[in-house]
């Protein structure tokens, strides 16, 4: 079974006063569950509950500040999934709805029930709508935009593809709308070329190009793939997907391809979070090491700073304090100021006991794409 996920911006989904485009949601529903007749599981990363609430409160609660984006969007979610359960209804598909936070992500076993419990929905043929649980959601554990959302979803479920579905037919070499001569980029080989777009966005939306090229970035460093289109083209998903099955990469909208090949188990989880517990500070020696996808081991490490535990996601940074990885621990900070710069036979005379060799072991440590060895450049 394929899986898509296919993220869907206010622009689409809102008539002009901000309140649910009826014709739009048939349509999408009716796109979506013809490709899931062909055989494809989807899961929906869906924008709009902020438009749709502050279209029914009106002005007197302006999307101005967190705060009101809070309750905004706590009267317009019911609104979002009664969209989408009437317009799938038809088709005999089952909405499910799925609220997360970046919390869901960062503890592992909520993010495991998270996934399994997708999983389940999809083997059912449901159709789960994914937001930002932002009712509840403050900035240490926000997300922030629904393209990076989408991209995380997408990770947890392996899927197959992203398709993000916006206002633009396309990404362009330069901002069309100031630029007559802005050429559609149909295909995109190496992301990290493309790092300065225009924070071009809709009223209600937190995106922009950016966050889009953002959450493909992140993908392609997992291996997978993602694709940016106009939502209002008539059945885009059906087209996609058929553009997707002729091995088409050019074609309607941009493709990010991925830059190579997919990663598998605890180093997708440790991509996908966008907070670390703490630091690790290590040596040259050390980066050097860990550039050779080797464990980072106790000698290597000059300092830690935060808070962690066993088990936690923390970032690897050289002596500058750039990141230049990440990585799950196994050892507490406590327990790193107690053995650091020592070697590993030295480590059970330290604390008395061990945990093993490696601080962070070469299977649960990924390299951040900007980061190189000693030698290599800045």
């Amino acid at each position: 079974m394929k899986k898509l996920v296919v993220k869907i911006g206010s622009s689409v989904l809102t008539l002009d006063n901000g309140k649910p485009d009826p014709v739009r949601f048939k349509a999408f529903a009716k796109d979506v569950s013809r490709v899931i007749d062909r055989g494809y599981a989807v899961v929906v990363v869906s924008s709009g509950a902020i438009a749709f609430g502050s279209s029914l409160a009106g002005a007197s609660l302006a999307p101005d500040s967190i705060a009101h984006k809070q309750v905004l969007s706590s009267i317009g979610q019911p609104l979002l999934i009664n969209a989408y359960t009437d317009s799938f209804r038809p088709y005999d598909r089952i909405v499910t709805q799925v609220l997360l936070t970046h919390e869901d992500f960062m503890d592992r076993q909520r993010y495991l029930n998270a996934r399994r419990s997708m999983d389940l929905m999809l083997a059912q043929g449901f159709v789960p709508v994914v937001n930002e649980n932002d009712t509840i959601a403050v900035d240490e554990i926000k997300v922030g935009d629904n393209d990076t959302l989408s991209a995380m979803v997408a990770a947890m479920i392996s899927a197959d593809r992203l398709i993000i579905l916006s206002n633009i037919d396309a990404i362009f070499d330069k901002d069309p709308y100031r630029y007559h001569d802005a050429k559609p980029i149909s295909e995109i080989q190496h992301i990290e070329q493309y790092k300065s777009f225009d924070e071009g966005k809709s009223r209600y939306g937190v995106g922009g190009i950016r966050t889009k090229i953002s959450a493909a970035r992140q993908l392609a460093r997992m291996g997978i793939s993602t694709t940016i289109a106009n939502g209002r083209t008539d059945g885009i998903v059906t087209k996609l997907v058929d553009q997707f099955a002729q091995g088409n990469g050019a074609g309607i909208g941009t493709t990010v391809v991925a830059s190579q090949r997919r990663i598998s188990g605890a180093k997708k989880w440790v991509s996908l979070l966008l907070k670390s517990s703490g630091i690790i500070t290590v040596d040259d020696g050390a980066l050097s090491a860990v550039h050779k996808n080797k464990s980072l081991l106790a000698a290597g490490i000059l300092g830690t700073s935060g808070t962690f535990k066993q088990g936690d996601v923390v970032s690897i940074a050289d002596a500058r304090g750039r990141e230049i990885g990440r990585g799950i621990s196994n050892y507490s900070v406590t327990e790193i100021g107690m053995i650091k710069g020592k070697k590993s036979s030295q480590i059970n005379g330290s604390l008395g006991y061990s945990k093993g060799d490696e601080v962070i072991h070469r299977d649960n440590l990924i390299l951040t794409a900007s980061s190189s060895a000693p030698g290599r450049g800045e």
